[in-house]
């Protein structure tokens, strides 16, 4: 059961909905009958002992700050979609389309079925846990050789024109609610806008035969990532007894009491890279390395609900509703600093490229995605 559940956590993106939920709020109140103080006094102590009780249910993470920069680190990892990685040096232009996933994980990818109960013995104890996950379902890629603006100069200082392509990358992804069953509900939507530039340092050398060298490519940009997930939740219903008033046995009933949880997350990213990439008949393997300037935040937010209803109350009395709240709001920021490994695995068949693109992030840290399109 423990490496089922925490499977879900980093496969499903069920995490948030285990995020800490401070649930507050206002006993009801009763007036016009008898000892209606006696009562609103019984009600006050029934009600906070059934908030306390809700929050017991909705409570695991206890200061997730590991959680929240890893969604944010996973955000900047995502955010490399329908990237051209090894198919620089093109005459026109480039336009490709793609998913990515970027992950943020507690230990290292190919060993982390075989630590799942130390893991979630982990996140028992300390109330926290290295973890992200951010899917860019849908990518947009457009890159443009300014080698065919022949009224630009042919050179800027060491720049030539013929050797530098622009990019514009775009990405959108909108999740309808899905239902989890037992009253739960995800939803999740992603967008993604940034502009590229990549300068063909070392051109493409052909080696020997069918073998070509793709030379070196420097490529940076700016890159914006947002994505919000939430997920909400119904719980028990809650009954704590007040007194017994004109004979009767009055409890106070959290009716109903739902949970929501909110994950906001925006990120900046400058990409800095330096890729080449091997051309063997048509398979083509990149290898870059590069790092991640990376700001923003990943924020948490939650809200509650519940009908508050009293149980056996003489009809004598008149009621004021009360009501409950979730406050409070936990964020963090991204590491600024992301070095990383760029390789991968192509195809190519005339101007048709299909790539899939991998980068490893040391801490554990990785990006994974496939690229279709085509490179005139």
């Amino acid at each position: 059961m423990k490496k089922l559940f925490l499977l879900l956590l980093v496969f499903a993106m069920v995490i948030p909905a285990f995020a800490e939920i401070k649930v507050t709020g206002n006993a009801p109140t009763v007036s016009g009958g008898i000892n209606a103080s006696g009562i609103n006094d019984g009600t006050k102590k029934a009600f906070d002992k059934a908030i306390d009780e809700l929050n017991e249910q909705l409570k695991i993470f206890k200061n997730p700050d590991k959680f929240l920069q890893s969604m944010a680190n996973s955000s900047v990892y995502s955010s490399h979609g329908a990237t051209t990685r090894g198919y620089s040096g093109y005459k026109l232009f480039s336009a490709t389309i793609g998913p990515m996933v970027g992950l943020q994980l507690p230990t290292d990818f190919l060993s982390i079925y075989n630590d799942l109960d130390s893991l979630f013995d982990s996140l028992e104890k300390d109330g926290d846990i290295k973890l992200g996950l951010s899917p860019n379902a849908l990518n947009a890629n457009i890159g443009l050789s300014m080698g065919i603006l022949k009224f630009l100069p042919e050179r800027l200082g060491f720049i030539k024109r013929n050797n530098l392509y622009v990019g514009l990358r775009v990405g959108y992804f909108n999740l309808p609610e899905i239902d989890l069953g037992d009253d739960s509900k995800l939803n999740y939507n992603n967008f993604t806008f940034g502009f590229t530039a990549n300068y063909q340092l070392i051109p493409s050398i052909s080696l020997v035969g069918l073998i070509t060298w793709r030379g070196v490519n420097l490529g940076s940009g700016l890159i914006y990532n947002r994505s919000t997930l939430g997920f909400g939740i119904t719980v028990d219903d809650i009954k704590e007894s007040v007194g017994q008033y004109e004979g009767r046995n009055v409890s106070v009933v959290l009716k109903d009491p739902k949970a929501s949880v909110n994950l906001n997350t925006s990120t900046c990213t400058i990409p800095l890279e330096a890729n080449t990439a091997i051309k063997l008949l048509i398979f083509n393997i990149p290898f870059g390395i590069g790092a991640d300037l990376s700001f923003g935040k990943t924020t948490l937010g939650a809200g509650a609900d519940a009908k508050i209803n009293f149980e056996n109350l003489p009809s004598t009395y008149k009621v004021t509703p009360g009501n409950i709240v979730a406050n409070g709001e936990l964020s963090n920021s991204p590491s600024f600093f992301n070095f990383k490994i760029m390789t991968g695995f192509g195809l190519t068949a005339g101007p048709v490229v299909v790539d899939i693109p991998i980068t490893y992030y040391p801490e554990y840290g990785y990006n994974f995605g496939l690229t279709i399109g085509i490179v005139f």
